[in-house]
C-alpha cells in the first residue's frame, strides 16, 4: 500500500522554484545594472590640468573670454535696435534693370554720383556700436604698446649711462690706486686726471 505524501512538503517545491527564478532575475539584472556602471566609469574622461589652470588662471583666456561676451552682447543689442526700429524694413530700393528695355523707368533710378560718394561718407560715419567699441580697444592697446616701448627705452638709456658712469669710475679708481713698488702713488695718473678736469672746466 503507497503511503500518501504530505501536502506540506509538495507544496513548498515549486515556491523554491519560483524563488530560486526571482533570484537569478535579480542577479542578472545586478549584474546587466553593474556593466553599465562600468562603462561609465570606463568612458570618463581623464581629468586636463592643464585646461583646469589655463581656464582659472590665464589673464589671456579671461580677456578673450569677456572679449568674446563683450562682442555678443553688442551684436543682440544692434539687432534689438534693429527689431525696434519702425523704419526697418519698410525701404525696399529699386534696382536699374538693363535688360527691361521696353518699360518706361529706364534709367529712372540711376543715382548721380555725388550722391552715392554722401551716402557713403554718411555709411562711413554711422559705425555699429561693435566697431566703435573695436576702434577704441585698439586705441588703448596701441597707446599701452606706445608708453611700454617709451618706458623700455628710458630704462636702457638709464642702464647704458649707469654703465658708463660705473666705467669711468672703475678707470679713475685704477689711476688713483696705482703705487710704486715701494708703496708711493704714481702722479702720471693723477695728473691726468687733473688735467682732464681742467679741461672740462674750460670747455
Amino acid at each position: 500500500m503507497e503511503k500518501k505524501k504530505d501536502p506540506f512538503f509538495l507544496s513548498k517545491k515549486p515556491e523554491m522554484n519560483q524563488n530560486k527564478n526571482f533570484n537569478e532575475k535579480r542577479q542578472h539584472q545586478f549584474d546587466k545594472n553593474r556593466e553599465v556602471v562600468k562603462q561609465d566609469a570606463t568612458d570618463k574622461k581623464p581629468f586636463d590640468k592643464k585646461t583646469y589652470r589655463l581656464k582659472k588662471y590665464s589673464k589671456k583666456y579671461k580677456l578673450e573670454q569677456w572679449e568674446e561676451q563683450r562682442k555678443k552682447k553688442l551684436l543682440r543689442n544692434y539687432y534689438k535696435e534693429v527689431v525696434n526700429d519702425p523704419a526697418a524694413g519698410l525701404y525696399k530700393p529699386k534696382t536699374f534693370d538693363e535688360d527691361t528695355t521696353d518699360s518706361n523707368e529706364v534709367g529712372r533710378f540711376v543715382r548721380h554720383p555725388e550722391l552715392i560718394e554722401k551716402e557713403n561718407k554718411t555709411l562711413q560715419i554711422k559705425k555699429d556700436p561693435y566697431h566703435k567699441a573695436k576702434e577704441r580697444f585698439d586705441k588703448i592697446k596701441q597707446e599701452k604698446l606706445q608708453k611700454q616701448q617709451e618706458i623700455e627705452k628710458a630704462k636702457e638709456e638709464k642702464q647704458k649711462k649707469l654703465f658708463e658712469y660705473k666705467k669711468k669710475k672703475q678707470e679713475k679708481f685704477k689711476k688713483l690706486s696705482k703705487k710704486t713698488r715701494k708703496g708711493q702713488p704714481v702722479m702720471t695718473g693723477r695728473l691726468e686726471l687733473l688735467l682732464e678736469k681742467l679741461q672740462g672746466q674750460s670747455n
